[in-house]
């Protein structure tokens, strides 16, 4: 086999499910990886991807050398950080769009003010892009969101690529919306109540192995006239405090963080919004100080919010 490279390579043609997308990450031109996948193959003797009008697929050989080809790149990756220069600070976490795990990360941060190497990765994707990152070996640590319906869909995915995961927190999805929001001070609010305004929408969110049917319907019950599609966090607040007719719904919030953009949120007494964050990791990963002051300070801002809601 070439080299250990031509392994990171496959298994990003594998996580995109194209040669061309896997090209634009790697930061290469598509014929010299369509080269590289094709010496990888003939030094292996197998066939890897199927490629097809849709895009590349992993044969069922395939997908057995790529098991084994993200085993052996975490566990290089875990090698080659025991030699980094002692005293840095390590830490990666891969998570959803979060207020409350942006607000313990930042309380994390703190605690590294004075360190002269610090190397820190906080990336806000989807479950399905988040059980990825960690189990490539790209972040350490991640942040699986799902409703309890869907419970079997992620703790498969979860078994397959090799994680295990910790409880972090159960709640119920708020409507987050401006102070100036003709709903703000409502008595209560009904689903219903939400229709005639914008709601606010990230546009990326997947859950594992959902079956066609069940994806479908679940986005049909969720369709809305009135929509913005958004892919990052901050446009969202930008949006809420400009356009009071707006709202989003959001694991509940810091206090701090409401007051910071002039915002409320609130209950929504007849939706099915029931959420549960848990934390996601590759077997036998060992918690480094920096993931166990992090994870405190995470459980320190769920207590917090969550007495703040009572």
């Amino acid at each position: 086999m070439n080299n250990i490279q031509h392994l990171r390579y496959a298994v990003e043609v594998e996580k995109t499910g194209s040669i061309s997308r896997a090209a634009e990450n790697l930061f290469m031109g598509q014929p010299h990886l369509s080269k590289a996948i094709r010496e990888l193959e003939e030094d292996m003797n197998i066939t890897i991807f199927n490629r097809t009008s849709k895009g590349v697929v992993p044969t069922p050989q395939g997908a057995r050398f790529l098991e084994y080809a993200r085993n052996i790149l975490v566990q290089i990756d875990e090698l080659e950080s025991l030699y980094k220069p002692s005293g840095a600070q390590t830490f990666s976490l891969s998570l959803p769009r979060a207020s409350y795990a942006a607000y313990a990360f930042t309380k994390f941060t703190q605690t590294l003010d004075g360190q002269e190497a610090v190397d820190l990765k906080y990336h806000e994707t989807n479950s399905m892009q988040t059980i990825k990152d960690v189990s490539d070996g790209r972040f350490c640590l991640g942040i699986v969101r799902y409703q309890d319906v869907h419970e079997k869909y992620v703790l498969s995915a979860l078994e397959e690529r090799g994680l295990k995961y910790e409880d972090i927190w159960e709640f119920e999805y708020l409507a987050l919306m401006s102070r100036k929001h003709q709903l703000a001070a409502a008595p209560e609010i009904r689903y219903s109540d939400l229709r005639q305004f914008t709601e606010i929408v990230h546009d990326d969110n997947s859950v594992p192995a959902m079956p066609v049917s069940e994806a479908r319907l679940l986005a049909q019950k969720h369709e809305k006239k009135k929509k913005i599609a958004v892919y990052e966090r901050g446009i969202q607040f930008e949006l809420l405090q400009r356009l009071p007719c707006t709202y989003i719904w959001v694991s509940p919030m810091p206090q701090a963080v409401l007051d910071c953009f002039d915002l409320v949120q609130r209950p929504c007494c007849d939706a099915d919004n029931s959420f549960r964050d848990i934390l996601v990791f590759r077997k036998n990963y060992r918690f480094s100080r920096e993931d166990m002051t992090f994870i405190e300070k995470l459980k320190e801002t769920v207590a917090e919010v969550s007495n703040n809601l009572r």
